[in-house]
């Protein structure tokens, strides 16, 4: 007796129409192929022939849910089967002999097949539970949406590859590959879970898992093309040497941490990449977040930590992970580099603070240079701190010019170098340029409203805004207010052969640009007193810029509407103010 046959033989003659007691006796056959076929099923559960011809039976008998789980197991037993699971039919038991078919068909399966224990129904509803999920990005819930599903349907493989893609979310790359692969075991032309599988595996850096998951897929018709490229670019990326960053390495590197980003070489890799390109505070966080313990990039790892902390001025941390990369690996080159250009850097600057405060000004100066030329790459807070001390130095020696550069310089490698600020801006009084001097001082006020009389400095900086944006021109000429256009052009020579650079060269630096001040004033006083208009807006205490910009034309015509008193005067009937004298009686 061949079960299979029997089934056959039953499946065909249901499909033709007749009477109840023909649809009786066909179900009657159908029962002794599935009672027939379930002892070979029980002995020998790895016979895939012996599953077919069990779907078959259940499928006459009406079991559609057996029939599947049959089909399945099949499958797994014999690729090539490509039967598709029955739709659910309308045949219903018809006797008692039936009735013990379907209960020994059921049996088996479960048994075998591992048979859901809840309704189809239930299942989907379970399923489609953590769809929702996973469409509302709580994956944590997905999983055990699915997690549930795949304890009461085990067989069913688009759980385990839903899953996958939920851990995959978590980037819980390991446990994503597991069900991928879990899939496909299930059911082998489950192609989805060849492609996720692959993906995992790339994430956890291992290409050849990831290449043979491909191959499966291609195997099964897919198209991975897409695929096997991210694969040759993490296979590309894997060969770069990190002393050997080019502009298309780094861009590789790149590419290959948005393909695998769970991978530590390429982690490693792309702290050194943010150094390079000077994301300092980026590259300290991303390998702090690797652990060093049992890591065959340990010494890489604490090197990048060392060089970031060093170059975000953090010294005490750099030489302490420098120790530690090099008790990890004594021949990291990279770390042996750096602990080098923080020992100089530190050393030079040491000898220039006592050479400072012992008065050896130009010997202060040489090792602060000397500290700041070490490694022109680095640009960090400890070089911003030997700059603003040369500065220093610079204005012991008057270089105010230079000590003013030196303090821009230390400014732009950090920006809340408070006393980089402070120094800058007594230069720019000592310079009398009062309005950068005040920027300077209410920046020192907003980055530490604390520091010691800063609100006195800032309220001095304005005033000598206000003070010096008059400049007293028949002072500056040395002559009389009531003085004639001919005494003006007398004085005017006078004071540019007296005030002319080249007559002042051999005068000390202060006295020289005092004398430089002065002589760039000589020609507004020049324009202004020899012109009728000009002069009486001057006398009436307009500064030259305010007559230059139209300010004092504008001001002149609102007095002559508004102040009652004809003159149009801008301080009123005495003609110029009590600051207006104070101007006027400098110096």
């Amino acid at each position: 007796y061949n079960p299979r046959n029997a089934a056959t033989r039953a499946m065909s003659r249901m499909a033709s129409p007749a009477s109840s007691s023909a649809r009786e006796e066909r179900m009657r056959r159908a029962a002794m192929a599935a009672r027939a076929t379930c002892p070979k099923v029980a002995h020998n559960p790895k016979d895939a022939e012996a599953w077919k011809a069990l779907g078959d039976a259940a499928e006459s008998l009406g079991l559609v849910d057996e029939a599947k789980v049959a089909f399945r197991k099949a499958r797994e037993l014999d690729p090539g089967f490509l039967r598709v699971p029955p739709a659910p039919g309308d045949n219903q038991p018809a006797s008692h002999e039936v009735e013990k078919a379907r209960r020994a068909v059921t049996a088996i399966v479960m048994r075998h097949g591992r048979r859901s224990k809840i309704s189809p129904e239930d299942e989907e509803k379970l399923q489609a539970q953590g769809n929702a999920f996973f469409k509302a990005r709580k994956y944590e819930d997905a999983v055990m949406a699915y997690s549930r599903a795949i304890s009461f349907c085990p067989e069913l493989a688009s759980l385990y590859g839903n899953r996958s893609a939920a851990y995959y979310m978590l980037k819980k790359f390991k446990e994503a590959a597991v069900d991928a692969v879990k899939a496909c075991k299930v059911d082998p032309f489950y192609v989805k879970g060849y492609s996720r599988a692959a993906k995992a595996y790339l994430c956890l850096g291992d290409v050849e898992q990831a290449k043979a998951q491909l191959m499966q897929a291609r195997a099964k018709g897919a198209d991975v093309e897409q695929d096997l490229r991210s694969i040759s670019i993490v296979e590309k990326a894997k060969t770069i040497n990190g002393n050997t960053l080019t502009r298309e390495n780094m861009r590789l590197i790149e590419k290959a941490m948005e393909i695998a980003p769970n991978v530590e070489q390429f982690k490693v890799a792309m702290g050194r990449v943010l150094l390079t390109r000077g994301k300092h505070q980026e590259a300290l966080a991303l390998c702090r977040g690797l652990k060093v313990d049992g890591s065959k990039h340990a010494s890489e790892i604490l090197s990048i930590r060392a060089e970031a902390s060093y170059l975000i001025g953090d010294t005490k941390a750099a030489e302490r992970y420098f120790a530690q990369a090099l008790a990890s690996d004594p021949k990291n080159l990279h770390a042996k580099r750096f602990m080098d250009t923080v020992q100089a850097v530190q050393n030079n600057k040491q000898k220039g603070n006592q050479a400072f405060q012992i008065g050896r000004w130009e010997e202060a100066y040489q090792h602060y240079t000397a500290a700041m030329n070490v490694d022109p790459n680095v640009r960090n807070s400890l070089v911003a701190q030997c700059a603003c001390n040369r500065a220093a130095v610079l204005i012991k020696l008057e270089n105010l010019e230079d000590a003013l550069v030196d303090c821009t310089y230390a400014i732009e490698l950090d920006e809340s170098y408070t006393k980089a600020y402070l120094r800058r801006a007594h230069i720019h009084s000592e310079l009398e340029n009062f309005e950068d001097a005040l920027r300077d001082f209410e920046k020192v006020q907003e980055l530490d409203p604390q520091s010691p009389d800063i609100r006195k400095l800032v309220k001095e900086a304005a005033n000598n805004v206000r003070k010096y944006k008059y400049v007293d021109f028949y002072h500056l000429l040395e002559v009389r207010r009531t003085a004639t256009d001919v005494e003006i052009r007398k004085a005017y020579k006078k004071a540019c052969l007296k005030y002319h650079p080249d007559k002042n060269a051999h005068r000390t630096p202060k006295e020289k640009r005092d004398a430089n001040r002065k002589f760039k004033h000589l020609q507004d006083a020049y324009n202004i007193l020899l012109d009728v208009q000009k002069r009486a807006l001057y006398d009436r205490g307009f500064s030259a810029e305010d007559i230059d910009s139209g300010v004092a034309d504008a001001s002149d015509d609102f007095g002559d509407m508004n102040m009652g008193n004809g003159s149009g005067d801008r301080y009123g009937s005495t003609g110029y103010s009590s600051d207006r004298r104070r101007y006027t009686n400098r110096g």
